[in-house]
């Protein structure tokens, strides 16, 4: 029976693994990924490493298209220090900074256009900024908590500050 649970969680594994190539293993053709190995449209990962065990950053593939691409900090334990998803078209639709020695976060949002639509920033997972934006321009209310705890909301109208 043990063998027989084994046998049936090792092929599960194998079936639901995700590819993870060398940039070697991959080539581009009209903005999509392809597998060397086979020439079929790739999906999983591609990572890139330094001196072979520090790794730098990597891209998740889905059928050829880039959907997240992120960035880990240069220290002994693998952290993530940025993350960039991406929509069907290939346009960046949100990217996440994170601060390394806390929990604090930084989440920008953005439109098909490439600009800024919203801003929001995180501390201990408690919202502690929140602006929109329209045209790269502050638009709509700007909330903010300081580290005294005391909340803050103003109004912008087109990148002018208001009230």
């Amino acid at each position: 029976m043990k063998k027989l649970l084994l046998l049936i969680l090792l092929f599960s594994l194998n079936i639901y693994s995700q590819d993870s190539l060398r940039y070697k293993q991959i080539y581009f053709d009209k903005g999509l990924c392809y597998k060397v190995e086979t020439g079929q449209l790739y999906s999983g990962k591609v990572q890139s490493y330094k001196h072979k065990k520090h790794l730098v950053y990597e891209e998740n593939f889905i059928d050829g298209q880039l959907k997240k691409y992120t960035i880990y900090f240069n220290g002994k334990t693998r952290k993530v220090a940025e993350e960039f998803f991406y929509d069907d078209n290939g346009f960046k639709e949100k990217r996440i900074r994170y601060e390394y020695s806390i929990d604090f976060k930084w989440i920008t949002y953005y439109n098909t256009k490439k600009e800024k639509t919203l801003e929001e920033d995180f501390k201990d997972g408690v919202m502690v900024y929140r602006c929109e934006y329209l045209n790269n321009k502050k638009n709509g209310i700007l909330f903010s908590i300081n580290d005294e705890g005391v909340k803050t909301e103003c109004k912008y109208v087109n990148g002018k500050y208001i009230k």
